[in-house]
């Protein structure tokens, strides 16, 4: 199936960071609303399953939220002091053009700080701090600024979706709208050729901060398979060497599989082994400890099979993560296809590791 850019696109616009997920999860609501009825819960995970007949229970996941900032105090003068939600880059704010999310809609906002002819030496070699910047809404004085926005609104950067060459594209919220994509399109493909199994997209909170949606869930579900699926650093650029991160990950050589610590191995193996039989582009990469997912949250709960891949991304944590949207469509194909093979003659214990 062609790759849905239209989905891509929207959920990108959708500005959601941490805690502040209600825009993009809406969109997914009304997504899932198509194939099954969409459930949440207070913290904002959102997820919609389509029935099987019998075990297993899979879960297919991606959190939802993505990075941003704060707005956390505003002068006499107007202009606003803010923290970061997730993991902003400080260098790379100064003079741009940021969106604060006020209760009367978007206020655009451009991120000034002391202009490098007035720096001394020492403080152009150091990268900016963020208590040494501030966002500029162009008002006079503290009750103007206040009228527009208030503290712990959130920011964001502007959307902005751009054609690249090469089929890719760059945009800000890749990670995880990336993803989120892929859930919502496995669960389609899914429901149009399904198996025995009972398949839940779920899509988390508070990955960037706390994991703290993926949390909540562990304990609540008690499933038989989840895949995680993120974004992942692409090597295919000059700031990366494959061999440090573990394997070369390309744009437009399909989703990432983690092997070793991040999930299943057994799992891992089998949907290796799916995508050459289908047909389906897929990397491998080592993955020695940590995945920095929403993985280890969900692995923890002790139930479940776990497999773990991603999206390739260049510059990611930035305001333009650059992507090939065939990845994405690719690793959506994987999961259904994962799933409906591990459906077949399903039996307890069947990804208990044995030597």
């Amino acid at each position: 199936m062609a790759t849905d850019l239209d989905l891509l696109r929207d959920l990108c616009a959708a500005p959601a960071p941490t805690g502040f997920e209600a825009a993009v999860q809406d969109l997914v609501r009304a997504r899932l609303s198509a194939s099954t009825e969409p459930q949440g819960d207070p913290l904002g995970n959102v997820w919609g399953t389509v029935a099987g007949e019998s075990a297993p229970n899979v879960v297919v996941t991606a959190h939802a939220d993505q990075i941003g900032l704060i707005v956390t105090y505003v002068d006499e003068n107007g202009f606003v002091s803010y923290d970061k939600i997730g993991g902003v880059d400080p260098q790379l704010l100064p003079g741009r053009n940021l969106i604060v999310h006020g209760a009367g809609g978007p206020v655009n906002g451009v991120v000034g700080r002391k202009p490098s002819h007035k720096m001394s030496k020492e403080e152009r070699a150091k990268a900016p701090e963020l208590s040494d910047q501030w966002l500029d809404l162009g008002c006079s004085s503290r009750d103007e600024a206040l009228g527009l926005v208030q503290i712990g609104d959130a920011i964001t950067f502007p959307p902005n979706f751009l054609e690249l060459a090469g089929g890719r594209y760059a945009s800000p919220a890749f990670d995880n709208r990336a993803g989120v994509y892929v859930c919502l399109r496995a669960l389609e493909h899914y429901a149009e050729a399904r198996a025995a199994a009972d398949l839940t997209a779920l899509l988390t909170v508070h990955e960037e901060t706390t994991f703290m949606g993926a949390k909540s869930m562990a304990i609540r579900w008690q499933p038989d398979i989840v895949i995680v699926v993120d974004v992942d650093f692409a090597s295919d650029d000059p700031g990366l060497d494959a061999k440090k991160l573990g394997g070369e990950v390309k744009l437009g050589a399909g989703p990432v599989i983690h092997r070793g610590a991040a999930g299943n191995l057994v799992l891992t193996d089998l949907a290796v082994q799916v995508a050459k039989d289908e047909g389906i582009p897929v990397q491998v990469k080592a993955m020695p400890g940590a995945t920095s997912t929403d993985a280890e949250e969900l692995m923890a709960a002790g139930s479940a099979a776990t497999l773990s891949f991603s999206i390739p991304v260049r510059n990611m944590h930035s305001a333009f993560e650059v992507m090939q949207p065939d990845d994405a469509e690719a690793g959506a194909r994987l999961a259904a296809a994962v799933i409906r093979k591990v459906s077949e003659d399903w039996e307890p214990g069947r990804f208990v590791p044995r030597v």
